[in-house]
């Protein structure tokens, strides 16, 4: 009786699906293609035991024990070269995937190194933004102290320019009280002067020598 291994599965995609589109869809290929390889090793163990009871069985009751024994020799070659072949299936089904995690770690650490670079362009813009707009504001008031002072100083020269001008061109006399009184006594005898019909007739060397008099004293107490 001629012992049949099982066939050898060769690695590969499934024609009947198709071909992945996206990223997601790759990685979730891989991930059942793993499972699937793994599951085909772990169901050789049983097909093996199975294989094993059936050439005992054979040995025992067959006559031509030489030809179950060579073909008991090369079911378990067969046998042998298919559970390796899993074995390397499953590796390269693992190793892919490894790589796969290992490609989507580099690249979500490209991306998180680009967003860090990304946020730290916009801080500094967003840093630079904010001195600008500090420098014009600082510049804003300080242009405004200035018109501020030079605006108090112009007024303060208007004000001690006005004060200069007013004490150059006002004239202040002081007439004591005893020079009053003689304007006084003056201004009536004008008056009983005027309301006289007839003036009486003064000596013209008395009445010169009392006017100049009277205007010597008011020039001496006069001051500019």
């Amino acid at each position: 009786m001629q012992l049949q291994a099982p066939p050898s599965w060769v690695p590969g995609p499934d024609p009947a699906r198709p071909a992945p589109t996206t990223f997601d869809e790759a990685s979730m290929e891989r991930s059942k293609s793993f499972v699937k390889a793994l599951q085909e090793l772990k169901n050789l163990r049983p097909q093996l035991y199975s294989a094993a009871e059936y050439c005992e069985k054979s040995y025992l009751h067959s006559e031509q024990k030489h030809i179950v024994l060579d073909n008991l020799k090369d079911y378990a070659v067969r046998a042998l070269v298919n559970a390796v072949d899993h074995l390397g299936t499953v590796a390269y089904k693992l190793t892919d995937l490894y790589e796969q995690q290992v490609s989507e770690v580099s690249t979500v650490e490209l991306k998180v190194a680009s967003l860090n670079q990304v946020l730290t362009i916009l801080a500094r813009e967003f840093v630079l933004i904010e001195l600008q707009d500090l420098q014009v504001t600082l510049t804003f008031h300080v242009q405004q102290v200035l018109t501020c002072q030079t605006y108090t100083d112009k007024e303060g020269l208007r004000q001690q320019q006005m004060i200069g001008n007013a004490t150059r061109h006002h004239k202040h006399y002081i007439v004591p009280t005893a020079g009053n009184k003689r304007m006084q006594a003056f201004s009536e005898m004008q008056t009983d002067a005027e309301f006289d019909l007839k003036p009486k007739p003064y000596p013209s060397g008395a009445f010169s020598c009392f006017c100049a008099h009277i205007w010597k004293f008011d020039a001496k107490y006069l001051v500019y």
